[in-house]
């Protein structure tokens, strides 16, 4: 048996579906034949021409449950969950300047940049009475890695400023050492996700971040273990997004 997870980014069992991007095969092999998730990809965003077009973090928000919003562009992927028994809203007119499914939502926070955020996830969080944090930054999912209901880990000032004043366990890391073709580098929720309550996996080599030991130690304070999807450098695909778990 399986269920939708409960809250976005935090499952609380073994994940079974997951939202991942289909452009680096490795690491989507690994996730499939390893730990044996059924993955759906987005479609390429259309309005963006990088490689974060392909990114689920771009392309899907999970509000929560069985409540999901979808790029327009990705209406495979919003059928694919209906069928599944999820409630699917499509959001239109997404690109690099405005990401407005690109937010970070904790258990009962929202990370994310108030002027470019699509009206329904807000209609949502008020809905739920879901705290609203608004930062500068349009991309708070990418920049933004979730270890606990309450604990984050970021290399972007203004967020680590703003989880600090929250009450958000944050820990600072240094920008770069993340790939990402196009750009001069990628961000940490950008290249992992959570397969399990304590498993955070990362596509590519945590190891080789030179924060790794505040990383781990980090994670340790919450039970979860970092795991790495191959040997490669860190990669930025996006993110990986739990979908549902088992029950």
């Amino acid at each position: 048996m399986e269920k939708y997870v409960d809250f976005p980014n935090l499952p609380q069992s073994v994940v079974t579906e997951a939202v991942m991007s289909g452009d680096k095969a490795e690491f989507l092999c690994e996730l499939v034949n390893n730990y044996h998730i059924n993955i759906f990809s987005p479609c390429p965003v259309k309005n963006i021409c990088g490689a974060e077009k392909y990114h689920a973090d771009m392309s899907v928000c999970h509000l929560g449950r069985n409540k999901f919003i979808v790029d327009e562009n990705s209406s495979d992927l919003a059928d694919s969950f209906g069928l599944s028994g999820a409630e699917v809203s499509l959001c239109g007119d997404i690109s690099a300047e405005n990401p407005k499914l690109n937010v970070c939502f904790l258990k009962d926070k929202i990370i994310c940049n108030k002027n470019k955020t699509d009206e329904e996830i807000f209609n949502f969080c008020l809905r739920e009475k879901i705290k609203i944090l608004h930062t500068n930054q349009s991309y708070s999912a990418c920049s933004t890695a979730v270890v606990g209901e309450n604990a984050v880990i970021t290399a972007d000032s203004s967020i680590y400023e703003l989880c600090r004043k929250n009450q958000i366990d944050v820990l600072k890391i240094r920008e770069g050492y993340i790939r990402l073709d196009g750009y001069e580098y990628g961000f940490i929720g950008g290249c992992c996700g959570l397969i399990d309550r304590g498993l955070l996996v990362f596509s590519g080599d945590i190891r080789k971040h030179p924060d790794y030991e505040n990383i781990r130690a980090f994670t340790k304070n919450y039970g979860v273990d970092t795991v790495p999807l191959g040997n490669n450098d860190l990669y930025d695909i996006g993110g990986i997004l739990p979908v549902k778990e088992k029950n």
